[in-house]
């Protein structure tokens, strides 16, 4: 195991979690975040205190000035994250391809291990789904390219006796999720009763991963990760977007007033990761289904109103979805339907990954 650990990103949706289960396994953390992204309520200035005092050291500085001397391990989740984001290229670049390259190479002298958080965004549109690690790399916008750049960075690395690795995550939600993604905003928009913003192309469907199962994935990857590999850390299953609509509007009891736009050319049409790999070498298998998953995230955004209703979490026909574990790789999406409220769980297919 790796005894003291920096996270960069620290502060973060996934980070402050992730420091905060390094901690409870008995490792030193140092948090690194420069508090400039933006962030849930629980994330950010009041992650800062929350692990201050449970006995993180925070540096809340620059990510490429990390303190990495005597750290055994560094966990790289700061950059500038959003498919659809519209900074200029050349910052996306600097906080993604080019500051992880200097880290990687940083934490190579240090005789730190490093792994690289970066995204499912990578694969775009693949032609084999699920879809397995060595599938062609295919960045469909800025960000997913400046992520692709970052892991070339690793392998580079690790090419050069550097234990680098990377962890690939797929559409992290839960408690905490930074207020611009999907469900945060759909979440906000239900309980205002305000117009649902709906952006996805026809047949859009994710891999959905709870934050605790990306941690989990982040951590087996710090401490088994083969050097120069990549890894999918996934929640298992990609479900079409119109069917997680469906559960919240359940469990908020309101249907939504779905506002569409334009699709943006940088998001793939489908996720669905293949968990072989991650699940043979890492021993990394998720835990969360999104049902459960997307209770806990609307009780930590709205705990007067998630304590107050006791009623049945899916409305009339609305089933979970089945879900096999009794093999390592996950299921690929049948096609959704057009309309964002389905009447049922998607059929799915066994995995090929």
């Amino acid at each position: 195991m790796v005894e003291r650990v920096v996270v960069t990103g620290g502060l973060g949706f996934i980070g402050s979690r992730l420091c905060e289960t390094l901690l409870r396994q008995g490792r030193e953390v140092v948090c690194v975040d420069d508090l400039r992204g933006e962030y849930a309520a629980a994330a950010g200035p009041a992650a800062a205190l929350r692990l201050r005092s449970l006995g993180v050291e925070l540096a809340l500085m620059d990510a490429e000035a990390a303190p990495l001397r005597g750290a055994g391990g560094v966990v790289h989740l700061a950059g500038l994250p959003g498919v659809r984001t519209r900074r200029p290229y050349a910052d996306i670049w600097a906080a993604n391809a080019g500051l992880t390259e200097r880290l990687v190479e940083a934490a190579g002298a240090a005789g730190a291990r490093f792994v690289l958080g970066s995204t499912s965004s990578v694969y775009g549109n693949p032609a084999e789904l699920p879809t397995p690690e060595h599938s062609p790399v295919r960045p469909l916008g800025a960000y997913a390219m400046t992520k692709a750049a970052g892991e070339a960075s690793v392998r580079a690395a690790a090419r050069a006796g550097t234990k680098a690795l990377t962890a690939r995550l797929f559409t992290v939600y839960g408690p905490g999720q930074r207020p611009e993604m999907a469900f945060a905003r759909w979440i906000d928009a239900l309980i205002r009763d305000r117009p649902l913003p709906w952006c996805a192309p026809l047949g859009a469907a994710r891999d959905f991963t709870y934050v605790d199962d990306a941690v989990a994935g982040l951590v087996a990857a710090l401490d088994r990760g083969r050097p120069g590999e990549a890894y999918n850390v996934s929640g298992g299953r990609s479900l079409p977007l119109a069917y997680a609509l469906g559960l919240l509007e359940g469990l908020i009891v309101r249907r939504a007033r779905v506002e569409r736009s334009a699709p943006s050319s940088a998001e793939a049409r489908v996720t669905s990761a293949c968990g072989r790999k991650a699940a043979a070498e890492l021993g990394y298998r998720p835990r969360m289904e999104l049902a459960d998953g997307l209770r806990l995230q609307l009780a930590a955004a709205l705990p007067p109103l998630a304590a107050s209703r006791r009623r049945r979490p899916f409305g009339p026909g609305r089933a979970q979805p089945a879900r096999s574990r009794s093999g390592s790789g996950s299921r690929a999406v049948a096609p959704a339907r057009e309309s964002p409220r389905p009447a049922g769980p998607p059929a799915a297919a066994t995995s090929r990954g």
